[in-house]
């Protein structure tokens, strides 16, 4: 296949200089080499393609049906290749993003807005999962997770922390009253989503008195609903309540109590970060989810 996109690169070259030695000049090849090419392509077409003599040379009509579709061909050839080119240091095609239904709607969404925006040669395709897919199977260039699996065997970005707090809705603190330390919450009634949530309550609590759990659940949007309705005290990362809080929906619980916070990452196959369309809409992420936390 090298060969013959070489006869055939050689005869275009041949064909649009007028001369073997121009042509051999323009490749780069000597003129023997030149010559040896282009008897190589009539040998395997079975046709002559050019008359030449020492000093001129003219297409047959073999010749010239050859050269206006080569010259096509390679044309277009020429035009993929500085496209794909210029993405790697400029953003543009398509972007494929995965993420979670609830960190699109409340935070992504607005900001893959923006992003599209400021990038309008990128097409920005957002889709929601209930969990982390394999983007190597669905052809996503970028997945966006908290606490992502410690070995994917992805590349991972940290975005930037999603702080964790306690908090219940006015509603119920008013009915049940405020703890007024960590040790009152394994009296109160306790909302939690996941395992996860489950591990950081008994850190909090320690294992001898452990959460009291009244409504347990592993949809994190099912426990917001179940804090904003008073069922009782839930732990939940800022990105998800900031709004509630904000709004007065639901209020902090014990706030000088330090929680671990939640990692926003980004994952993507080993070398897509060279990607310019990936590349700037990580910064782009990173910088604007660090700025929200700042301000709130």
């Amino acid at each position: 296949m090298a060969d013959r996109f070489a006869e055939i690169e050689s005869f275009v070259k041949i064909a649009e200089s007028g001369t073997l030695s121009e042509a051999a000049k323009r490749l780069g090849l000597s003129l023997a080499a030149t010559s040896r090419r282009l008897s190589q392509l009539e040998q395997r077409l079975g046709v002559m393609l050019i008359r030449r003599n020492s000093r001129h040379l003219s297409l047959t009509d073999e010749g010239n049906i050859l050269y206006e579709r080569a010259g096509q061909a390679l044309t277009a050839i020429d035009d993929v290749e500085t496209d794909v080119m210029r993405r790697a240091t400029e953003a543009a095609g398509p972007l494929r993003v995965v993420t979670t239904i609830g960190a699109a709607r409340m935070r992504l969404a607005p900001l893959f807005r923006q992003y599209a925006m400021l990038h309008p040669d990128v097409t920005v395709h957002l889709e929601t999962a209930e969990q982390a897919m394999n983007i190597v199977e669905s052809g996503h260039d970028i997945a966006l997770c908290f606490d992502p699996p410690p070995d994917s065997g992805l590349t991972m970005k940290r975005l930037s922390d999603n702080p964790r707090l306690l908090c219940a809705a006015p509603d119920y603190l008013n009915r049940r009253g405020h703890p007024a330390g960590v040790h009152d919450l394994a009296a109160h009634d306790n909302i939690v989503a996941g395992q996860v949530q489950q591990d950081l309550w008994r850190a909090l609590l320690g294992d001898a008195a452990g959460p009291r759990v009244t409504l347990s659940t592993n949809d994190g949007e099912l426990a917001r609903a179940w804090a904003l309705d008073g069922a009782g005290i839930v732990l939940k990362s800022l990105w998800e309540v900031s709004d509630d809080l904000e709004a007065g929906r639901l209020q902090p619980v014990l706030p000088q109590v330090e929680l671990p916070a939640s990692s926003i990452v980004a994952l993507y196959m080993p070398g897509q970060g060279e990607m310019a369309k990936v590349r700037s809409c990580l910064d782009f992420l990173a910088r604007h989810l660090k700025k929200g936390w700042a301000a709130a």
